[in-house]
C-alpha cells in the first residue's frame, strides 16, 4: 500500500496516528442461553482527532457536555404498535424509557435476515434472569444478585415496508423503581465524545484522573452526570492502550517503506477511516509468505498475549516448521476485536498467502473471530483452543463442591474419549452425576462441541496442535524482547531482532539435524527408516511410540479378504500408580498397505501410533508407503524458503541467498521482457525446462557441486513461475538477447557449468596484484571452504590486516570469518589464528556489518564452544580457541 494514504501535515510529515477507539456498548450483554442467532455486533462510532484544538471547538465541547449534565427528555411510555423508523431507534426509546421509569435495560436477543439485517429483536429489564445455584454448602454462597425473574419487556418486528413495531409489551415490574438511582446503572454510564475529548486531553497534559473527572463534576452535580469516576480512569486507560505513542505512526510507515526496499516481496496493508486514520496495520515479510508454502496447512491465530501484557494489540498468525518450532506467517496491529476487524485481517492475509485458505486454524473462543472465519475461510476447519477453554472452570466452578472431580470429568471427556459415542457417554455421566443440566455454559459448550472436542476432529491434520500452544510460544519468544514500557516504535526494531533469532533457531537445528543422529532405540527397521528421514525433535516423537509400544498388546479379532481387525490393550498408568488398560482398534489392508488406529493419533499429528506399530510389527512389516512418512517433517527436503532473502536480513554471508535473490529478480525481468510474444514465451519455456531437467541429473552426477545445483534448480523452477504469472509488460529487445543465449546456446552454457575450472590461477594473479579485495571475493562468491583455506595459506593474512587503510572491506572480512568457521573441524592448524586475526579486524559499529555481527559472532561462539570440549583438541588447539572465544566475546560487548 502506498504511504502517501496516510495524512500529511503541512511540512509533509505523517501525522501521529492513533489507532480507533471504541465506544462502550449501549447495552449490557448478558451471560444467557442462546437461541441460535448471532448478537448484533455493533459497530463503535468513530473517535475524534486527538491533536490541540482550536477556541471554537472547545466553545462547542463546553456547550454539548452542558446539554449532556442538563437531563434527558422525557418519553411516554411503550405501548402495542408503537413504529420506529430503525432498530437502533426502538432501542434509544426503550433506554430513555427505562432510565426515566429507574429500570436498566438488557439486549436478549436480535434475530436477523439470512443478508445479516436484523429482523426482530427483544428488549427486558436487567433483573429479568434468575442465577441458578451451583453449590450446595452454605459455606460458600454464591454472590450476590440482582435478578428477581422480572418479566417487564418489548419485542420489536420489522415489517416489509421497513418500520420497526412493537409487537409485544409488558410493562409491570415485580420490584422496586428508582429513578433517582437508575444512573448507578451500567448500562446508562456511557461516555459521550465531548467528554472523551476533554478527558483524553486533560490526560496528555498529565492532570490525574480524579482531577480530570472533577472539571466535568464542576460544571453540573454528581446526579447529572452520566458516567463516574471509575468510567473516567476505566476510559482513560483504554485510550492510552490504544495510542501508538509519540512517532508510532511514522515508525510505521518508515519500517515498511525500509522493509519493502529491501525485498518487493514484503507485504503490508493499512486500514484508514474516512478521516485518514491508521485503525489497523497488517503485514507479512517474503520468507513468511514462502515458508507458508510448506507448513501453512494448520495455523494458529491468537489476540491475547500483547493486548494483555503490553497494551499493544498484536496478532501474529504462527505454524509449526518441520522441528515442531513455531514459525510466523504474518502480524497485525488492530484496534478492535470485532467481527469488522477480524474480517479485514483475515482477508488481508488470505490475499497476502495468494487466495490459500488454511486446512485448520486454531482460535480462542470468541464470537467474533467465529463469525470472521466462516465468512472467509468458509471451508477451514475451525478449532477452539482448549487452553482458553479449561481455564474458565475455576471461574464457573470454582465454588462448587465437587469442582475437582467436575474437572477430572470434563478432562475424562476431552482426553479419554476416542469416539464420539464415548464422549456422549462421558458428558452424560458429567452432566448427571452433578446436576449441571441447566448450566449455561456447559451447555453452549456441548452445542458447539465439533469445534473443540478431539473425537469430531479427526478428518483434518493438526500438525500435533490442539491449543494456541504456538502463539503462547511465539509469545514467551518476544518475552525476552518487549517489556511494559515498549512502544510501537521501538517495538517495531525489537521485532524484527526476535524475527532474525527465529530463523538462526531453525538454521541451527537443522544443521543439528545433519550433525547429530539420535540412536535408535530397536532394533526394528521401521525405527531406522524415521530415523533416516525425519528431523531429530520429530524423530523423538516417534520414538517414543516405538519406546512404549511394548505396553500394547494386540489381538486379531477378525479378517476379511484383505483387511484384518485388531484389537489393541494399552497399559497405561494413571495418577496413583494405578494400572488400567485402554482399548482402541487398528484395521490393517493388505492389499492397499493402509493401517488405521482409532486414536487417530496420525490423523492429528502426523505422527504413527503405538498401536499402530505393534500390529506392524505383528505383521513383519518392514517399510512404509509414503503417504506415512510426511514431507512437513522430513529433514532431507530443500525448502525454497530458506533461501529467500528476509527483510529482517540482508544475509551478509550468505551466499546461497544472495545468489538466489539475484537469479529471482532476473527470471522477473526475463518474464516482463518474454511474456508479451508467444514465440518468445514458448522459447524461453522449452529453455527452462531442459536447465531444470540437466540440473536435476547434475545433483546425483556431480556430488560436488551440488549445493550450486539445488540453487540453479529452484531459481529455474522460479522463473518458470514468473514468466507464467507476469502480466506481459516490458520491451522485447533484452529478451531476444536472452533467448538467443539460452535457446541457441544451452549445451556450451551447460557444459562451462560443470566442466571443472581450476580457481587457483585466477586467485594466484590477483594475489599478485595485490588486488586482496578482488581476490578474496572471488573465492568466498564460489562457497568453497577449500579454496578460501587455500588462499588464506597463500598470503600473509596478519600482514594484509596491518596494511593502513584496511584493503578488505568489512563486509569482506566477515564473510570471510563466517565461511573460515565452517571448515573448524578441518585438520588444519592456522585456521583458529586465521579466524582471530579476522575477528581483531572487524568493526561491529560499523554500518554496513553492524545488525549481522551479533548473529554471526554468536554463532561462531557457540561453535567454539562446543570445539574447545572435543577428546581430540590438544593443547595450542585449546588455547587458540579460548583467545578466538576471548576476541568475539570482547567485540559483542
Amino acid at each position: 500500500m502506498d504511504i502517501s494514504s496516510s495524512r500529511l501535515d503541512n511540512e509533509g510529515k505523517v501525522e501521529s496516528l492513533y489507532m480507533r477507539i471504541p465506544n462502550d456498548d449501549a447495552l449490557t450483554e448478558q451471560d444467557c442461553p442462546q437461541t441460535g442467532v448471532d448478537k448484533e455486533v455493533e459497530k463503535p462510532k468513530e473517535s475524534m482527532m486527538l491533536c490541540s484544538e482550536e477556541e471554537s471547538d472547545d466553545n462547542e465541547d463546553n456547550v454539548l457536555l452542558s446539554k449532556m449534565i442538563d437531563g434527558d427528555e422525557k418519553v411516554e411510555p411503550p405501548k402495542k404498535s408503537m413504529t420506529f423508523s430503525s432498530h437502533e431507534e426502538v432501542i434509544s426509546y426503550y433506554k430513555k424509557y427505562a432510565k426515566q421509569v429507574g429500570f436498566g435495560v438488557s439486549r436478549r436477543m436480535i434475530k436477523k435476515t439470512p443478508d445479516g439485517h436484523p429482523r426482530y429483536m427483544l428488549l427486558t429489564c436487567i433483573r429479568e434472569c434468575s442465577r441458578v445455584r451451583n453449590t450446595s454448602n452454605a459455606m460458600k454462597p454464591n454472590p450476590t444478585t440482582n435478578r428477581t425473574k422480572c418479566n417487564a419487556r418489548i419485542c420489536a418486528t420489522l415489517w416489509d415496508d421497513g418500520t420497526w413495531f412493537l409487537s409485544k409489551v409488558v410493562v409491570e415490574h415485580n420490584h422496586s423503581l428508582s429513578p433517582s438511582k437508575a444512573r448507578f446503572l451500567r448500562c446508562y454510564k456511557n461516555i459521550n465524545d465531548p467528554a472523551k475529548r476533554r478527558h483524553e486531553l486533560n490526560d496528555r497534559a498529565g492532570i490525574r484522573a480524579n482531577k480530570n473527572f472533577n472539571s466535568l463534576v464542576e460544571m453540573g452535580e454528581f446526579e447529572n452526570l452520566p458516567f463516574g469516576e471509575r468510567e473516567c480512569r476505566n476510559f482513560i486507560n483504554k485510550a492510552r492502550e490504544l495510542r501508538l505513542g509519540k512517532g508510532g505512526g511514522q515508525a510505521l510507515c518508515d519500517y515498511f517503506t525500509r522493509m519493502r526496499s529491501q525485498n518487493d516481496g514484503f507485504y503490508y496493508v493499512m486500514d484508514m477511516d474516512d478521516n485518514g486514520r491508521l485503525r489497523n496495520v497488517f503485514w507479512a515479510d517474503t520468507r513468511s509468505r514462502a515458508a507458508y508454502e510448506f507448513f501453512g496447512d494448520a495455523i494458529t491465530f491468537d489476540t491475547t498475549y500483547l493486548t494483555n501484557r503490553y497494551d499493544i494489540p498484536f496478532t501474529p498468525f504462527v505454524g509449526v516448521n518441520h522441528h515442531g518450532q513455531s514459525i510466523l506467517f504474518g502480524a497485525g496491529l488492530i484496534s478492535n476485536e470485532d467481527t469488522d476487524t477480524f474480517v479485514w485481517l483475515f482477508e488481508s492475509w488470505l490475499k497476502c498467502m495468494n487466495n490459500r485458505a488454511p486446512s485448520a486454524i486454531i482460535t480462542d473462543r470468541t464470537r467474533a473471530m467465529k463469525n470472521a472465519i466462516v465468512r472467509v475461510f468458509p471451508k477451514t476447519r475451525h478449532r477452539y483452543c482448549l487452553w482458553h477453554i479449561m481455564r474458565k472452570l475455576p471461574e464457573k466452578f470454582g465454588s462448587h463442591d465437587h469442582y475437582n472431580d467436575i474437572r477430572s470429568a470434563l478432562n475424562t471427556c476431552l482426553y479419554d474419549s476416542i469416539t464420539v459415542d464415548e464422549f456422549e457417554k462421558n458428558w452424560k455421566i458429567l452432566i448427571e452425576s452433578y446436576q449441571l443440566q441447566d448450566n449455561p455454559w456447559l451447555n453452549r459448550l456441548y452445542r458447539e462441541r465439533t469445534f473443540w472436542v478431539a473425537a469430531y476432529m479427526k478428518d483434518t491434520c493438526w500438525a500435533g496442535m490442539d491449543t494456541t500452544q504456538q502463539s503462547e510460544n511465539m509469545n514467551g519468544f518476544l518475552d525476552s524482547y518487549v517489556h511494559s514500557k515498549t512502544t510501537i516504535k521501538e517495538f517495531l526494531d525489537l521485532f524484527d531482532n526476535a524475527l532474525r533469532k527465529m530463523v538462526e533457531r531453525e538454521t541451527h537445528s537443522d544443521f543439528d539435524c545433519f550433525n547429530r543422529t539420535i540412536p535408535c532405540v530397536t532394533v526394528f527397521p521401521l525405527e531406522k527408516l524415521f530415523q533416516d528421514v525425519y528431523t531429530n525433535a520429530k524423530f523423538k516423537e516417534v520414538q517414543e511410540q516405538f519406546g512404549t509400544c511394548v505396553s500394547c498388546n494386540n489381538s486379531l479379532l477378525k479378517s476379511e479378504g484383505a483387511i484384518s481387525t485388531y484389537q489393541v490393550i494399552e497399559t497405561v498408568v494413571v495418577p496413583g500408580n494405578r494400572m488400567i488398560d485402554k482399548i482402541f482398534g487398528v484395521f490393517f489392508n493388505e492389499d492397499e498397505f493402509e493401517v488405521k488406529c482409532t486414536c487417530a493419533m496420525f490423523e492429528l499429528r502426523g505422527i504413527i501410533c503405538k498401536h499402530s506399530i505393534s500390529v506392524l510389527l505383528t505383521k513383519k512389516v518392514t517399510t512404509l508407503p509414503s503417504r506415512y512418512i510426511l514431507d512437513r517433517w522430513m529433514k532431507n527436503i530443500k525448502r525454497k524458503y530458506t533461501l529467500i532473502k528476509s527483510s529482517c536480513d540482508a544475509f551478509v554471508g550468505n551466499s546461497s541467498s544472495q545468489r538466489y535473490d539475484r537469479m529471482c529478480k532476473n527470471c522477473e525481468e526475463l518474464a516482463s521482457l518474454t511474456s508479451e510474444s508467444v514465440e518468445y514465451f514458448m522459447e524461453v519455456m522449452k529453455t527452462v525446462d531442459m536447465l531444470k531437467e540437466k540440473y536435476r541429473a547434475l545433483r546425483s552426477v556431480v556430488p560436488s557441486q551440488r549445493y550450486h545445483n539445488v540453487s540453479h534448480a529452484v531459481a529455474s523452477a522460479s522463473c518458470n513461475e514468473a514468466i507464467q504469472s507476469n502480466d506481459g509488460k516490458g520491451s522485447i529487445s533484452m529478451a531476444t538477447t536472452m533467448a538467443q543465449t539460452l535457446g541457441g546456446h544451452h549445451d556450451s552454457v551447460l557444459t562451462q557449468v560443470v566442466m571443472p575450472v581450476d580457481p587457483t590461477n585466477e586467485l594466484s594473479k590477483l594475489v599478485s596484484q595485490q588486488k586482496y579485495e578482488e581476490a578474496f571475493d572471488a573465492a568466498l562468491q564460489r562457497c568453497d571452504v577449500s579454496i578460501v583455506y587455500w588462499l588464506c595459506s597463500q598470503v600473509d593474512l596478519l600482514c594484509i590486516l596491518s596494511i593502513d587503510p584496511l584493503p578488505l572491506s568489512q563486509v569482506v572480512l566477515l564473510h570471510l570469518l563466517r565461511h573460515l568457521s565452517y571448515g573448524i573441524n578441518n585438520n588444519i592448524p592456522q585456521k583458529f589464528g586465521w579466524m582471530t586475526h579476522v575477528a581483531n579486524a572487524i568493526i561491529p559499529t560499523d554500518s554496513m556489518i553492524a545488525m549481522h555481527v551479533r548473529p554471526i559472532f554468536n554463532e561462531i561462539y557457540a561453535l567454539l564452544n562446543h570445539q574447545q570440549y572435543l577428546p581430540t583438541i590438544i593443547g595450542y588447539e585449546l588455547s587458540s580457541i579460548r583467545s578466538l572465544m576471548h576476541v568475539i566475546i570482547s567485540k559483542i560487548i
